[in-house]
Formats: C-alpha cells, structure tokens, sequence
C-alpha cells in the first residue's frame, strides 16, 4: 500500500465521514511555504495539488494525538512570539466540529490558528519522515478488528 493511501486511509480515522456529510466552515488560513511544503510531493504523491486536503488531514492527525503525551505535540513556548510568514493561501472546508475543536486547542495553547495549522502540518510531517505513521495504521487495523478476526 503507498503512503497516500495510508494517510488518506487514517485520515477516515479522525472523524470524517464520507457517508454524511457533515456541516462544514470555509475558512481561509495564510501558511509559509515552508509548511505547505512540508507535506508536499516529497511525502504524498500529489500534494501539491491537494494542499488543502493534506491540512485537513494533520489538523485531524494533529487533534487526534492530544493527550498522547508525545514531547512534540504541544506548540513549541520558543515559537510562541512569532509571526507566521503569510505567503501561501488555504481555503479550508472543515467539518464544524473539527473546526471548533481546533479554534478551541488555538486557544487553550494561547497561539493563532495559522501557527496551529502550520504545527499541525509539521507534526505529520515528522511522523510521516519517522515512519510511526505506518505503524500507527497497524495498530488501529489491529483494534478494529472484529472479534476472532485478523489473527
């Protein structure tokens, strides 16, 4: 399986589904380069093409992962007083709950949406580069597994 079905596949993972179609907030999030970048052609086939589908998913990815206690997760404090280089334009269709959820982790960790956002494609990227993403799949396969099935 390539990696752009794996990420497409967890991504059904975080709340999105395709059989109803939930309401949704179009917003418009202003990103560097260097994150929309971040998840592009070097980690899924065709991102470039689909950025703002590939932001929705890290968002989904990133929100998924709270509480994980993964030492990156949290919006790093050296990052805090920064200003997000506006150079590439996201028009977002999310899902209202997904959107409320992230409005509110902007908050609760004091930063913008468009650091958030940008934190959230980097954060993917680096799974994504580790390859714990893969193994995330795995055991996600493994505890939806129906009883007796899949060993």
């Amino acid at each position: 399986m390539e990696l752009r079905s794996k990420v497409e596949e967890f991504g059904e993972g975080f709340g999105a589904d395709r059989a109803v179609e939930p309401e949704r907030r179009f917003v418009t999030l202003r990103i560097s380069c260097l994150a929309a970048d971040a998840l592009g052609e070097d980690h899924l086939e065709g991102a470039d093409r689909r950025r703002e589908v590939t932001v929705e998913t890290s968002i989904r990815f990133y929100l998924r992962d709270k509480g994980s206690g993964v030492a990156a997760w949290p919006f790093p404090d050296f990052l805090r007083g920064s200003e997000v280089r506006e150079e590439v334009d996201l028009r977002l269709g999310l899902d209202e709950k997904l959107w409320r959820e992230f409005e509110a982790e902007a908050g609760r960790q004091g930063v913008s949406l468009e650091q958030l956002a940008e934190h959230a494609a980097f954060y993917l990227a680096a799974e994504l580069e580790a390859g714990r993403i893969t193994q995330r799949i795995l055991e996600d396969d493994e505890t939806s597994q129906p009883a007796g099935k899949g060993s």
